[in-house]
């Protein structure tokens, strides 16, 4: 039970703030004056009855510490987990890392964030949505009470929103003409279905339907530790394209000529 003990005159801090945590252990601290311990005892039981108590000491485990342990226990496919890691490394740890999460504030994150200003900031917002996850996994796990990313006060980047001006038909032609025979079906295909360019290098002829006058995206090509691999389209949307003519004999005609296998790449085999 929460109470107050008075230690004695002669004790420079004589009034001792006593209280049990949930975990049953006690626990004190002292003052000089027992105004101050009343208060500090009343916040104290008010936390612990909302639940909201915290452990000061729970927090001394540094972010860089508990991010790697995060990351471990993620489930994330080999894609995703290159780049939260990719992010950490190069930019939330060697400014952050080496700070305890209980000393993590709003205002912390938001120092980080304009230290980020020369990054993109759709990057920028991504790395915030990384150390979100992180600082949220803190809370859940009693070491920190709230997840500073989450304040009003921390604001992520604007992120312009600019128009997307199609290119030409010249400049796609002169695109098409720069490339050697076997991929000039590749930048024919880029514009004229609207595919990313991990989309367009993991077509294959199976995806393409020439009586449907459907193209299929089921796959990607991406680049994990410097090796080309399959993966699921962005977001694991698998969709469909209309076919257009000119795309679709820019195909045919790569299929004529270089015969890829139904299973494989257009542009070539990815792994």
């Amino acid at each position: 039970m929460a109470h107050i003990r008075d230690r004695g005159k002669e004790h420079e801090h004589r009034w001792q703030a006593r209280f049990r945590d949930p975990s049953g252990a006690e626990k004190s601290k002292t003052f000089t004056r027992k105004l101050d311990a009343q208060r500090w005892l009343d916040e104290v039981t008010a936390d612990l009855v909302t639940g909201r108590y915290m452990d000061p000491r729970a927090g001394r485990v540094t972010l860089a510490t508990f991010a790697q342990r995060w990351l471990a226990a993620q489930t994330f496919d080999p894609v995703t987990r290159e780049g939260v890691e990719r992010r950490l490394r190069l930019h939330v740890l060697p400014v952050l890392g080496d700070t305890e999460l209980r000393n993590l504030k709003p205002s912390t994150i938001q120092a980080w964030l304009r230290s980020r200003e020369h990054s993109a900031p759709s990057s920028v917002r991504i790395m915030l949505v990384n150390l979100s996850a992180i600082l949220t996994a803190a809370v859940e796990d009693g070491l920190i009470a709230l997840n500073p990313c989450a304040s009003p006060s921390v604001k992520a980047p604007a992120i312009e929103k600019r128009r997307v001006v199609p290119w030409t038909v010249d400049q796609v032609m002169a695109v098409v003409g720069a490339h050697i025979d076997r991929y000039r079906a590749v930048p024919v295909v880029a514009s004229g279905l609207g595919l990313r360019q991990g989309e367009t290098f993991g077509l294959r002829v199976d995806d393409v339907d020439f009586l449907g006058r459907r193209v299929l995206v089921r796959q990607q090509v991406k680049i994990v530790d410097r090796v080309p691999i399959v993966a699921p389209p962005k977001g694991r949307k698998q969709r469909e394209v209309p076919l257009p003519d000119v795309v679709a004999m820019a195909i045919s005609e790569h299929i004529r000529q270089y015969r890829p296998k139904a299973a494989s790449c257009l542009a070539g085999k990815a792994a």
